[in-house]
């Protein structure tokens, strides 16, 4: 999916641009309505993610214009001013969904992600990967049609990874993702319920793949075995 983020703090922007990339998303940045303008006069988008206060005006301006020329995608709005009226101004005036700032990105994710399913007609909301197949709905994953019993925080883990097919997804990303907590460097959390999952998944044609310094990415495998560190 594209999605377009309208966002002038420079150190969210990028953060939320580059977890959605994770998600396997194409994003485009826009820090003010001028640079949101041009990217929307050209580029076709599945989402937008909106801040209100930007630098030259209001993002509701921009979500005006938008249902007015009949744009009908999904708007997520994101906001430091989170009383009741603006919510409802916001949604009145044509959003999707209003996130009030600060908020988690695992939240952010979740929001994106129940805003592109609205919109995804007949889309099959299961997700696949090898002979891998998670029911994210009924908290159930398949592999080769077999059930797997796997733990709740396994089934978060695999989760994860299946909505980023080979992407490479650091030890943070995947604690922040999975544990809600700050990663220290020195817990092995995630090295032991990797290795927890690479042996229910065994014959599932799927492998995690260390990344040395960085984490791991769950891909297709090519041999026989599972057997990376």
């Amino acid at each position: 999916m594209r999605i377009l983020v309208v966002e002038d703090d420079p150190n969210l922007g990028p953060f939320l641009a580059k977890a959605l990339k994770e998600a396997a998303h194409v994003v485009d940045r826009a820090p003010n309505l001028r640079e949101a303008r041009a990217h929307l006069g050209r580029t076709p988008y599945d989402l937008l993610s909106l801040d209100l206060t930007l630098p030259d005006g209001s993002g509701l301006d921009l979500l005006g214009e938008l249902r007015g020329a009949g744009h009908a995608f999904p708007v997520l709005i994101l906001s430091s001013r989170a009383e009741v009226d603006q919510r409802v101004e916001g949604l009145d005036r044509g959003a999707d969904d209003f996130l009030p700032k600060p908020f988690s990105l695992e939240e952010y994710l979740s929001r994106v992600r129940a805003l592109l399913r609205r919109t995804g007609e007949g889309a099959d909301p299961r997700l696949r990967l090898g002979r891998v197949v998670c029911d994210e709905k009924a908290h159930r994953v398949t592999s080769g049609g077999k059930e797997l019993s796997l733990t709740p925080k396994e089934f978060a883990l695999l989760r994860l990874f299946l909505r980023s097919p080979g992407t490479v997804l650091s030890r943070s990303r995947i604690v922040n993702g999975v544990w809600q907590w700050t990663f220290d460097g020195y817990s092995n959390v995630v090295d032991v319920h990797v290795s927890a999952l690479r042996k229910k998944l065994r014959d599932s044609g799927l492998r995690f793949r260390a990344v040395p310094k960085v984490g791991y990415v769950l891909e297709v495998r090519d041999g026989p075995s599972d057997e990376e560190a």
